[in-house]
């Protein structure tokens, strides 16, 4: 099992290398986005960790993971009794980001790489596991077309009215709705989603970086370059040589 706890729960900085071995450790975890994508396969279920999604492995599951490029992650290693009220978690390998999962993650922007200190996961933890539980199970079906709205149309121009209207909803009470369920903006979901297509245009195809650019809504070369050193930390030439 490797390391053992010596706290309720231990919180770390953490950066990835291309594979790591399967294996497992006697206490929940929880991997959390800051820079980059971190591919995990947690009891054979595949997914990622990225701007969007948190990773939940539970004690005793057999994972492994890779990342490429710059990356940068925040762990939490949790103990059985701080974990027991959020139990829940463990249904799901990956969770959405809150709203309030993403200020947590901006509080810790100030810490150091490495180990964070027992005093700040002390208080930090719970607020993250409560925060983690506040994602939505099921999403109300306006809200839901609104969102397949976006992965149908992210390579053009929508707008909170587009996405508003077809929800049915005032502009005002969509945005906060969307926001509430989803935890990042509509705009931010639009931006996530171009930015998954053209992560998959450059693993999957051969077409140009400037042609996938314009395919995913990023505009030109330069918008999808930035999009990607500002999120994932690797610019998109790098990101298709480590494919």
């Amino acid at each position: 099992m490797g390391h053992h706890l010596t706290a309720p729960a231990e919180l770390s900085f953490r950066r990835y290398g291309r594979d790591a071995p399967p294996h497992v450790h006697a206490f929940d975890q929880i991997v959390l986005p800051r820079r980059g994508v971190l591919e995990m396969e947690i009891d054979g279920r595949g997914g990622r960790v990225d701007p969007g999604r948190a990773a939940v492995v539970p004690p005793g599951a057999r994972h492994a993971f890779a990342a490429s490029g710059e990356n940068l992650f925040v762990v939490a290693d949790i103990g059985e009794a701080l974990m027991k009220p959020f139990e829940r978690l463990r249904e799901r390998p990956f969770a959405p980001v809150t709203g309030a999962v993403r200020g947590l993650l901006e509080y810790l922007a100030g810490e150091g790489p490495g180990p964070i200190a027992g005093g700040v996961a002390s208080l930090w933890t719970p607020l993250l596991l409560r925060g983690l539980s506040a994602a939505p199970i099921r999403v109300d079906p306006r809200l839901a077309r609104a969102a397949a709205l976006i992965e149908a149309r992210y390579d053009q121009p929508l707008t909170v009215r587009d996405l508003a209207a077809e929800a049915g909803m005032s502009q005002s009470r969509f945005f906060a709705r969307f926001s509430e369920a989803f935890g990042t903006t509509p705009h931010g979901a639009l931006s996530d989603a171009r930015l998954r297509a053209a992560q998959r245009l450059l693993s999957d195809t051969s077409l140009s970086i400037a042609e996938i650019a314009v395919r995913t809504g990023h505009g030109d070369q330069s918008g999808l370059t930035r999009r990607m050193k500002a999120m994932l930390g690797v610019t998109p030439v790098a990101w298709r040589k480590g494919r």
